[in-house]
């Protein structure tokens, strides 16, 4: 994750000013877009995602808020509140909101949105809102009617009835469904102008929040029901504000902000692809030149040295007198498809004319997945067309790829580099630690891979601490069940080095459609043992089934090699379904997990064709509220962020940040590497076309 300073830096230093105004929409307080302290009706653009700070007297909030739809968003929130009431106690907080778009903004009506804030938390920051929200021309008027904190200034008769506001469940962190749009309800509004100064908007609003935290008392002095503020946009990454709160305080705002739709950098720089040149109708089409080896060892020969700077390794090929058969390696190029267009274009110019039909595989992670059947008269007939992308893909056929392919006459790689390995600072970026909410430590890692074949290999990881490795204490057990994860802290400190992994490592396929996997060793910083996989996976169809099997033993934290006595067997069944509609996946597992409780766990992720993901888990097991501790349940939210969007060259490299996620004893798995789903993922039907726009760049 040493890359996650360089996006944050690049963000920071874009220079593309924002021109829409939906670009201009501010973020509030809370991180999600609204005016100072109030929400708007008014969405982002689909996909942004924004990193905001904000900051006033005892109070600090960071957050993360995701246009997961063009109508509908989350945030994930870290709250920080010293000094409450008369005993000076603190409050941390993490909290999720949810808000949805019921009509969009047209040229008389205006946009309406319902929103939940804290629906999960301890609703002492918990509210309810149905607001609305209309432009006129520089103008931005927004209007709305609260519950919760929103009600709390101002408030009178619940507009549906129900006055009563019940506490909240204890203990926290499950949905307060019982507590929505109950209690006293209270009118808000505010305004938003946009002076004529590119990027810059000064903002008013009347609250209807008193800032009374449920028992605990006011976190600020409240001397108004009016707030005032300065909201500036120097570029499309960076959002400014400093505001009077309430006439009392004064609070300041930082908001980063990026779109997985816009890169930060050039997508259109490094190798050109080769130029695709159609044959003569004259050219001899005899193939007499397939039964010499030295004509196949020489065209393999010229392939090598054609791809190679795009990265593509050719890992099997056969020649015939009309076919080409390759098997390749893309170990830069992010998108897929984008490799196969450069490895058809490379066939195209290295082939003789009476090759007609290119097959070019791709294995990933030494694994075959797809086949892509490629006529090469099909190729110089699109390239350079208006509608080359749409036809290329109308007449490539994608099946399901063999193991191997078979036959005395199958050049294959030889093991010439079998050892790799990488050294790389990474930064655990923490917007969610409860002693230091933002916080960014130093961390060295050292991999190394020794390949003995395609689908075998041994596997090394060490880390070294640069900066931080402070987390010397252990968090008492939560409840009955065994310590699997609630004492992870003493797995990241304590000694110079590491050894976060040291495994053997098979990966197969059993028939075209069906994966396997058998990883064996240390597994983890907390555990080792033997982890078994299986995957049905066609390529054409949206829908995989696996099952997970794995004998794991707890690992000892004062020596590198040693074990505990605990030991666990954990075993799952999972459904995976690309619901081909705008990236949506979803992800069901269910079975046993490290402490021997029985549940599932659901994921929904929103994937772009970049390689952006950004995914929500929630994880329910036997294990009760209680005995679970703090958070009542597992759930989390990870962003993966690929490297080649900020950067002007490609790379296969991501960052992941894992978001709100607790170490808890209840719901817990083992973080087995290289799990087949992710391996093959990117190379099925559905990912392909939702990329294929790449395939002749």
């Amino acid at each position: 994750m040493g890359a996650t300073r360089l996006f944050l830096a690049g963000l920071v230093s874009g220079s593309a000013l924002a021109t829409s105004a939906q670009d201009l929409v501010p973020y509030n307080l809370y991180g999600n877009p609204g005016l100072i302290d109030l929400p708007s009706a008014q969405m982002q653009r689909d996909g942004q995602l924004a990193v905001s700070f904000a900051g006033f007297e005892n109070t600090f909030r960071s957050g993360i808020n995701f246009q997961i739809l063009p109508q509908i968003s989350g945030t994930v929130r870290y709250s920080d509140v010293s000094g409450l009431g008369v005993s000076g106690i603190d409050r941390e907080d993490r909290s999720y909101d949810l808000r949805f778009q019921l009509l969009e903004e047209g040229r008389y009506a205006p946009s309406i949105a319902l929103g939940l804030r804290d629906l999960l938390g301890t609703s002492a920051d918990g509210a309810e809102y149905l607001v609305a929200t209309k432009t006129l021309g520089p103008v931005t008027v927004t209007g709305g009617l609260g519950w919760g904190r929103l009600g709390s200034a101002g408030g009178a008769d619940n507009l549906f009835g129900a006055d009563t506001r019940p506490a909240t469940t204890d203990p926290d962190g499950r949905p307060q469904d019982q507590a929505w749009f109950r209690g006293d309800n209270a009118p808000f509004a505010g305004v938003v102008w946009r002076l004529p100064v590119q990027g810059l908007s000064v903002l008013a609003e009347y609250s209807s929040d008193d800032y009374t935290l449920a028992q605990e008392g006011r976190s600020l002095s409240r001397d108004s029901d009016f707030n005032f503020g300065v909201h500036y946009q120097p570029n499309e990454y960076v959002r400014l504000g400093l505001y009077s709160l309430y006439g009392s305080e004064v609070a300041a705002k930082l908001t980063i902000t990026g779109n997985p739709r816009n890169a930060l950098t050039p997508q259109d720089l490094g190798t050109a692809p080769t130029p695709l040149i159609a044959r003569p109708d004259d050219a001899p089409r005899n193939t007499g030149w397939a039964k010499s080896t030295a004509n196949r060892d020489a065209l393999v020969g010229a392939l090598q040295q054609v791809l190679a700077p795009d990265g593509i390794v050719l890992d099997e090929v056969r020649l015939s007198g009309t076919v080409a058969e390759i098997y390749i390696v893309n170990r830069n190029i992010l998108r897929e498809p984008k490799a196969l267009g450069r490895t058809a274009r490379a066939l195209a110019a290295a082939m003789p004319p009476s090759v007609e039909t290119f097959r070019i595989t791709l294995v990933t992670s030494g694994l075959p997945t797809t086949t892509a059947t490629i006529e090469r008269s099909n190729l110089e007939a699109q390239v350079n067309t208006g509608d080359a992308s749409l036809r290329s893909w109308q007449t490539t056929n994608l099946t399901d790829a063999a193991g191997t392919l078979v036959g005395e006459d199958v050049w294959r790689r030889d093991m010439e580099a079998p050892f790799s390995w990488s050294l790389n600072p990474t930064i655990p970026f923490s917007l969610f630690d409860d002693d230091e909410p933002v916080r960014a430590d130093a961390l060295l890692s050292l991999t190394g891979r020794y390949r003995i074949s395609r689908g075998f290999s041994l596997n090394a990881g060490v880390s070294r601490w640069i900066i931080g490795n402070d987390q010397e204490t252990v968090a008492d057990a939560p409840g009955p069940l065994d310590q699997v994860r609630s004492d992870s802290k003493l797995y990241f400190s304590g000694r110079d080095v590491e050894l976060d992994r040291l495994t053997a490592d098979a990966v197969f396929k059993l028939s075209p459609q069906i994966y396997a996997r058998a990883t064996a060793g240390y597994l983890e910083r907390m555990y080792g043992g033997l982890s078994t996989e299986i995957l049905w996976a066609p390529t054409a169809r949206p829908l995989a089934l696996g099952a997970e099997v794995n004998l794991a033993r707890k690992r000892a934290f004062d020596e590198t090699f040693g074990f505990t006595d605990l030991e666990a067997t954990t075993a799952f069944a999972s459904v995976y379904w690309d619901t081909g509609f705008r990236g949506i996946e979803a992800q069901l597992d269910a079975g046993q997990y490290l402490a021997g409780d029985l549940g599932a766990t659901v994921t929904l992720s929103r994937r772009f064709a970049n390689g952006w993901d950004v995914s929500a888990y929630v994880t329910r097991t036997d294990v009760s509220a209680e005995d679970f501790g703090d958070g009542s349940f597992a759930k989390g939210v990870t962003i993966s962020l690929p490297l080649r969007w900020g950067l002007p060259f490609e790379t296969k490299s991501k960052v992941s940040l894992d978001l709100g996620a607790i170490s808890r004893d209840g719901g817990a798995r083992l973080r087995v590497p290289g799990r087949l789903y992710d391996r093959v993922r990117d190379t099925d039907r559905t990912s392909l076309r939702q990329s294929w726009s790449s395939f002749w760049q």
